[in-house]
């Protein structure tokens, strides 16, 4: 089955249509070896006409484990209240039709039922109005316990919380009652048809969840390996049958070619030959004439036979036009069914691609960003190091420059020290000098007034 769509290329090769008379090219050994698979698979195709989808549907076909019993168990449970719940509205509007089918203590309960729905109805349309422009204007006052036309906004909140609580109740007991009753369950059931687009909807979506949550619990871990092991397999014999088609196209043209490169040999030829033939006529004329005559004669005795020949061939004919029709009607629902397979191929094919180009898109993308964020840094990096350079070496000739003033601060201390030293042993030299200079004067003078004394 899997080559049948694309070996229907090279089917005009292998099955000319009936009457034509034009001879196609030679086939080599390999083409005539890829027809001959083609008619093997096409003979094969006819006795083994399998579901390749089988393998998708789960092995098991009941429930083994406690808990997904208990699924569907409380799905189909759901499933049939949902079904009554939505029956009520019509029950509750046409009771009296439906009265001599169901209890008594039913039939009370669907009218308490009937009456809170009303209520609530007046309630929700109250509300309503008072959303206008011209009632919300206008103050209202009024308790829950008056007529639902006098309450305030409030109120009528209050009481539609209280309706709605009281109609799940009822709706509860409803269904509480009908599951104790099962005689009046089905007969419901069966009675009433008619329900809203809405709740044909909602039993639909649950039916439909059903499905989908016991396939879920149906299918195994190494069931769902198994399909997508499948998938692939699938996807990369499209690949592969889409090369054999190119490959196939490919010797299909060349054959085209060779066929028209004949054709026009065969072309030249037959213009020579009437050339030939026109030159021949001139010349034997005669010879035609008596051709002629005798080829009337044979003529009508071939007539009579070839008239019988035809009759045995009209029937032939018309045999081996059944035959085809039932082989084209063959063919053609086959290749419907090939057509859909492809199609839904293609289509799981489409989604892995365009999931493997969201995915680069998006590493590529992730790429790009760290790639500028490093471009950046690398850049940020080489100023500052090139800024690091410059005051390394306005540093080192800071550093040289505190060196040799630090040199020349300790020279010029050294200096003031000697300095300072010499200064002080200079003036203790001079004050020991005008010391003694001072005692000698004052000796001097002592001497002088003693000497006067005397005299």
């Amino acid at each position: 089955n899997e080559y049948k769509s694309y070996l229907r290329m090279i089917a005009g090769i292998v099955d000319p249509p009936p009457g034509s008379q034009v001879q196609g090219p030679r086939i080599d050994g390999k083409k005539r070896g890829n027809i001959e698979m083609y008619q093997v698979l096409q003979s094969t195709s006819k006795s083994k006409k399998e579901d390749p989808l089988k393998i998708l549907d789960p092995s098991c076909k009941k429930l083994v484990t406690v808990e997904s019993q208990r699924i569907m168990s409380v799905l189909d449970d759901t499933i049939m209240k949902l079904k009554l719940v939505t029956l009520l509205p019509e029950i509750s509007e046409n009771l009296a039709t439906y009265q001599d089918l169901l209890p008594e203590d039913i039939t009370a309960m669907l009218h308490e039922h009937y009456q809170l729905e009303l209520e609530f109805s007046e309630v929700v349309t109250a509300q309503e109005d008072d959303e206008t422009p011209s009632y919300t204007s206008l103050p209202k006052k009024g308790t829950s316990d008056g007529p639902v036309s006098n309450m305030s906004v409030e109120s009528l909140a209050q009481h539609r919380s209280k309706l709605e609580q009281q109609i799940r109740h009822s709706t509860r007991s409803i269904v509480r009652l009908f599951s104790r009753d099962p005689t009046s369950y089905e007969a419901v059931l069966k009675s009433v048809v008619e329900r809203s687009p809405a709740a044909n909807s909602l039993l639909s979506t649950a039916k439909n969840l059903r499905g989908i949550i016991m396939e879920k619990l149906l299918t195994t871990r190494e069931e769902e390996d198994e399909r997508v092991r499948y998938i692939r397999h699938v996807v990369q014999r499209e690949v592969k049958a889409t090369h054999e088609v190119n490959k196939l196209e490919d010797q299909l043209a060349e054959a085209s070619e060779q066929r028209e490169v004949e054709l026009n040999k065969r072309n030249i030829e037959i213009k020579k030959l009437k050339s030939d033939l026109a030159r021949l006529q001139k010349n034997s004329t005669e010879t035609n004439k008596k051709i002629k005559a005798d080829s009337l004669k044979q003529e009508i005795a071939d007539q009579k036979s070839s008239d019988q020949k035809c009759q045995r061939l009209q029937q032939s004919i018309q045999q081996l036009k059944q035959q085809l029709n039932q082989s084209i009607a063959e063919h053609r629902s086959s290749e419907g069914v090939l057509r859909g397979r492809k199609i839904k191929t293609e289509s799981s094919l489409e989604t892995w691609i365009a999931k493997y180009d969201s995915d680069m898109s998006e590493r590529q993308d992730e790429f790009e960003q760290i790639d500028a964020i490093y471009q950046q840094e690398k850049h940020q990096l080489e100023e500052l190091e090139g800024k690091f350079q410059v005051l390394e070496e306005e540093y080192n000739a800071i550093m040289e420059e505190r060196r040799i003033a630090a040199e020349k601060k300790a020279e010029e201390e050294r200096r003031l020290r000697l300095l300072a030293k010499a200064a002080v042993i200079i003036q203790a030299h001079w004050r020991s000098y005008s010391t003694r200079k001072k005692l000698k004067s004052k000796k001097k003078g002592k001497k002088g007034k003693k000497g006067k004394k005397k005299k």
